[in-house]
């Protein structure tokens, strides 16, 4: 009977190829929508769990510090974990690369339970920073190859749906943290890493039923010497990792990125502050060039000495990418869209505290008015990117949305009317949801799949880096301008001498203005200027944002158009039945399913 059917099914196939073309999209269409279900199944906990140790962990670092007495130590139990999450996602990019999506997908898992653990156990504050660090290091990895496997899609269509499924795991994640942060801290701080390695466990289960042979294999060198090319063997693979550049990116990034910190925290002329800048930016040159020499190096010529093994590796950062207008303009966008994001939650907190005089918990309510703006950009973007098929014209939207709402906060601030900052705030997320997501798919379609693990790493690193930026830049504008505000205040005689008496006094006996506490122990009077102070700065934060995302604007004018792949797909018969897109476990299955289906890599 079976045959029978299969028989008339060619028969009329053979009448009328229409059906035959139907009949495969048809079961495309259900093998992708198989694809989605499981690979959403399979990263759901490490999304959810990537997300919820930045929230939960924030809410509890003061507790963690001082119960072992360290307060003054505090920041940098989230400081270790952004720094390694942040100089590790080019290697997670070339270990993807190198070993395939589920070996750095497993690698990931591994580095985040390890640091959990370590930070589970800990009975000192040093203990406790190098979990974090380590469980940072961790966290790099899925940042990276959760993205990557979304990427590897050649559908458009898939690529967009995947942006709203990482939008609604990271709602979900934002929301539920500080709630679930504030549960674990008052049985134990401990709990806050202890539930990471259940779920980490979990997820790794997962991740070996429905992904093992369906994601992305290890992709062939192209650098290796002929002989060795088609028999790679562990000990090969590791010497195609950029073991030199990676170590000169990794120590060049956390020296610049503690320079950026210490200096808008403490003293920007400070001994340390210096050294790190200058060290790092001599790091981050010698890595420019040896991925310069990597890159024009003839392996071929040094095949068979030890040293010229050295440069049988592939380019951490390979620096052809940035030829590309697209990538740069892309990398720019996500640069300003760390920066926005990241400055908007600290610094409308600071204006709605010291300046509206609201509760923490009141302030930190008024902030959730950012998140449905974010959301709603983000789905408007997806409808506009399945409409009009290109992801451009969301980010040139949310790039002109960006620059107007953050003048408008400053007015919101200036007049210290909190309905305009709350409203202007959803306009602000509006703006870097439309961008947010169209980035990734815009950087995917204009480069070849060769490049899809780097190119995501480096929107990830460029958006992380933009939010250190921002936070020092809007540091230094407003002690600058709180300064200058007060300088003035006493030059025209605002402020007077008893009042300059009880900013001294509050100076010596609470420290300076550091706390709410101390400028609520001031006089009315000389509380208002100080808080007219601190409003005037904080306005002029976000006035300084306001060039970078105006010239962010007019580079994203000359964007190209994408590629729009499922035009393309499945437009004619072929001459065999179509292989389910589940992707392929093999590399030589890999190469022989692209070649044959016009490079199209599994979703």
């Amino acid at each position: 009977m079976i045959t029978y059917r299969y028989i008339q099914r060619k028969r009329a196939e053979s009448k009328n190829p229409q059906l035959r073309v139907d009949r495969q999209k048809t079961s495309t269409t259900k093998a992708n929508w198989g694809w989605r279900l499981k690979l959403a199944i399979a990263l759901a906990i490490p999304i959810f769990f990537e997300t919820l140790d930045y929230t939960v962990v924030a809410t509890a670092q003061t507790l963690i510090a001082s119960t072992f007495g360290r307060l003054d130590l505090q920041s940098y139990i989230g400081t270790a974990y952004l720094l390694t999450s942040t100089v590790f996602l080019p290697l997670f990019a070339s270990i993807a690369d190198i070993f395939g999506r589920y070996v750095a997908l497993q690698l990931s898992l591994l580095f985040f339970i390890f640091g959990s653990a370590l930070s589970t156990g800990a009975q000192n504050i040093e203990t406790m920073l190098a979990g974090r660090g380590i469980a940072g290091v961790g966290a790099a990895g899925l940042l990276t190859v959760v993205r990557v496997i979304m990427a590897d899609s050649s559908s458009l269509d898939d690529n967009n749906w995947q942006v709203s499924v990482l939008f609604l795991l990271y709602a979900i994640g934002y929301s539920v943290g500080p709630i679930i942060g504030g549960a674990l801290a008052n049985v134990s701080f401990r709990w806050i890493f202890a539930i990471n390695l259940p779920a980490s466990i979990l997820a790794m289960a997962l991740c070996f039923l429905l992904l093992r042979k369906h994601t992305k294999g290890g992709q062939p060198s192209k650098r290796l010497p002929l002989v060795y090319r088609e028999n790679e063997t562990v000990l090969l693979k590791l010497l195609r990792i950029d073991w030199i550049g990676t170590v000169l990116f990794t120590v060049a990034g956390i020296l610049i990125l503690l320079a950026l910190n210490w200096g808008s925290t403490e003293e920007w002329n400070s001994a340390k502050v210096i050294v790190s800048f200058i060290v790092g930016g001599l790091l981050a040159i010698a890595f420019v060039l040896w991925e310069y020499c990597l890159m024009h190096h003839d392996t071929h010529a040094t095949s068979t000495s030890h040293r010229g093994r050295l440069f049988w590796a592939d380019p951490t950062i390979p620096l052809e990418l940035f030829r590309s207008y697209d990538i740069c303009v892309v990398q720019a966008a996500s640069f300003v869209g760390g920066m926005v994001m990241i400055v908007m939650f600290y610094f409308v907190a600071i204006f709605m505290t010291i300046v509206s005089g609201l509760s923490p918990k009141d302030a930190g309510v008024q902030l959730v008015y950012f998140a449905p703006g974010s959301g709603g950009g983000t789905l408007l973007a997806v409808y506009i990117v399945k409409y009009l098929r290109q992801p451009k014209y969301a980010i040139i939207l949310g790039s002109l949305l960006i620059p107007v709402a953050l003048g408008m906060v400053s007015v919101g601030i200036h007049e210290s009317k909190q309905n305009w900052v709350n409203g202007f705030m959803v306009m602000t997320g509006v703006g870097c949801g439309l961008t947010i997501g169209s980035v990734n798919v815009q950087a995917r379609f204009t480069q070849s799949k060769e490049r899809v693990a780097i190119v995501a790493a480096l929107i990830l690193f460029f958006r992380s880096f933009g939010g250190t930026v921002g936070l020092a830049q809007c540091a230094a504008v407003l002690n600058a301008r709180v300064g200058k505000y007060i300088q003035n205040a006493v030059a025209s005689g605002t402020i007077s001498g008893s009042d300059l008496e009880d900013l001294a006094s509050a100076s010596v006996h609470s420290g300076g203005l550091t706390s709410l506490q101390s400028i609520s122990d001031l006089p009315p009077g000389l509380q208002t200027v100080i808080r007219d102070a601190f409003r005037e700065g904080t306005r002029w934060s976000f006035i300084s944002l306001i060039p970078w995302a105006a010239v962010v604007f007019f580079l994203t004018l000359g964007l190209s158009n994408i590629p729009d792949t499922d035009g393309k797909q499945l437009d004619t018969p072929s001459q065999e039945d179509p292989v389910e897109l589940n992707g392929l476990s093999s590399d030589h299955e890999q190469r022989r399913y692209e070649a044959g289906n016009d490079g199209r890599t599994a979703p």
